[in-house]
């Protein structure tokens, strides 16, 4: 069986995320994002990695909000979509693209409920478990060690 490993150290989203011209405010152990400006502001889901230490990986997040739009137009700024569904969404960012990596707030607020960055072959295995519904979603906070497929607090 493959290992899988989730890059980022806080894939629960207990920390407050970087944000761009929004306001955060903490909803129990997660953190909600409003836009200061009706079709402005972002969140840098994937902070503390810059943005070089994303590039070439798969960026994963789920979010919950009260506005359809913002989970209908969910999108990871400077990566290109590979899958995505219902509030969750998964995209590649090319080798070498130092582009600004967040996602675009709406007006409305979300909470943002987990993340993952993963390398392309690590996010294959878990997209396939996910695909044969033995995940609820394609994601998975580890431990560092963690089996694919292995049952545990890790899988939501």
């Amino acid at each position: 069986m493959s290992e899988i490993t989730n890059l980022h150290p806080d894939p629960r989203c207990t920390r407050a995320r970087q944000e761009w011209m929004a306001s955060i405010s903490a909803v129990g152990d997660k953190w909600q994002y409003t836009a200061n400006y009706a079709d402005k502001g972002a969140v840098m889901c994937w902070s503390p990695f810059s943005n070089a230490d994303l590039s070439g990986k798969v960026l994963y997040a789920r979010i919950t909000s009260d506005v359809q739009a913002a989970i209908d137009q969910l999108a990871v700024e400077h990566a290109t979509t590979i899958a995505k569904a219902d509030t969750w969404i998964a995209a590649r960012v090319a080798d070498g693209n130092m582009g600004n990596h967040s996602i675009n707030l709406v007006p409305g607020t979300i909470v943002l409920q987990e993340v993952g960055v993963y390398t392309p072959g690590d996010w294959e295995h878990l997209y396939a478990l996910y695909q044969k519904g033995a995940i609820r979603y394609p994601w998975m906070a580890g431990p560092r060690g963690a089996q694919a497929g292995q049952v545990g607090l890790w899988e939501l």
